[in-house]
């Protein structure tokens, strides 16, 4: 899978995130990482809807709609990615779903602070590539656990899976590691890891 495959542009080096305390930088998800977490996540999924916390030009939203088809949001505070990401959004939606208006569009790009999302009960996959602190990591877990319908399944995916954002999930109590992967760099960098939580 690639861009071009996709019909979007995700290489971008002129976007750079303002200096913000809680907030890193945006990077693109490597594409084989994200076929091999669609890969494992194929036999788990229905209905599900796969949120992206910092989701710069929306490649892993993009990627996990198309490998998965499931409905896809992602959330991102930088004005200028998010500008870029909808027309990301819109290309992707000509070459594949031209059926479909924009509005009604299950890939959706939106621009906000994290902390401004509300959650409605339909989140069932949270996916993060350390998009900022541990701080707002946590406020924003608790906040998905608030409006979390326990009577269904959910899953958060730590991409290059820091420390500190497994020791928050495990001090919650409620979530179960099921899966890991390791990626290209794992041996030299124990990082550099996919680790998949289920809670429900």
């Amino acid at each position: 899978m690639s861009d071009e495959e996709l019909n979007i542009m995700t290489h971008d080096g002129e976007h750079h995130f303002p200096t913000l305390k809680h907030y890193h930088r945006y990077e693109a998800t490597a594409y084989p990482d994200l076929e091999r977490l669609a890969e494992y996540l194929l036999n788990l999924i229905k209905n599900d809807h796969f949120v992206d916390f910092g989701s710069g030009l929306m490649r892993v939203p993009i990627a996990m709609h198309h490998l998965l088809g499931i409905r896809s949001t992602g959330i991102e505070l930088n004005k200028a990615l998010y500008l870029a990401s909808r027309q990301n959004v819109e290309q992707y939606r000509q070459t594949f779903y031209p059926e479909i208006d924009l509005v009604r569009f299950p890939v959706q790009a939106v621009n906000l602070n994290v902390l401004d999302y509300q959650f409605d009960g339909s989140e069932s996959i949270l996916f993060f590539f350390n998009p900022f602190s541990g701080e707002l990591f946590r406020t924003i877990i608790h906040r998905f656990l608030s409006s979390y319908p326990y009577k269904r399944r959910a899953f958060v995916i730590l991409y290059y899976a820091k420390h500190e954002y497994i020791d928050i999930l495990e001090q919650f109590g409620l979530f179960t590691e099921i899966h890991r992967i390791e990626l290209a760099d794992y041996q030299d960098d124990p990082d550099d890891v996919i680790v998949i939580y289920q809670i429900g």
